[in-house]
């Protein structure tokens, strides 16, 4: 399995799901914002931390445990 296909496997669960476009990020699901300036993101998800790092982030759209974010994406870490 590729890394890829293991990333997606893992993030799409039933629970939440991260979505990836050009220039977007989608979290459905995350219960806090721990983080939030234009180089880093840091979400609690239910039993880990996702941190979204890059270029240039602003937020597009905040709902109740649901963020869309732009920006230039450089990597993404699941923190346990």
């Amino acid at each position: 399995m590729t890394l890829v296909k293991r990333v997606r496997n893992f993030l799409l669960d039933q629970d939440y799901y991260v979505d990836f476009y050009d220039q977007f990020v989608h979290v459905y699901q995350y219960q806090d914002i721990l983080e939030l300036k234009e180089e880093r993101i840091c979400l609690q998800m239910a039993s880990f931390q996702l941190l979204f790092l890059g270029k240039d982030f602003t937020i597009k759209q905040l709902e109740k445990h649901e963020l869309l974010f732009q920006g230039v994406l450089e990597s993404m870490q699941i923190l346990r």
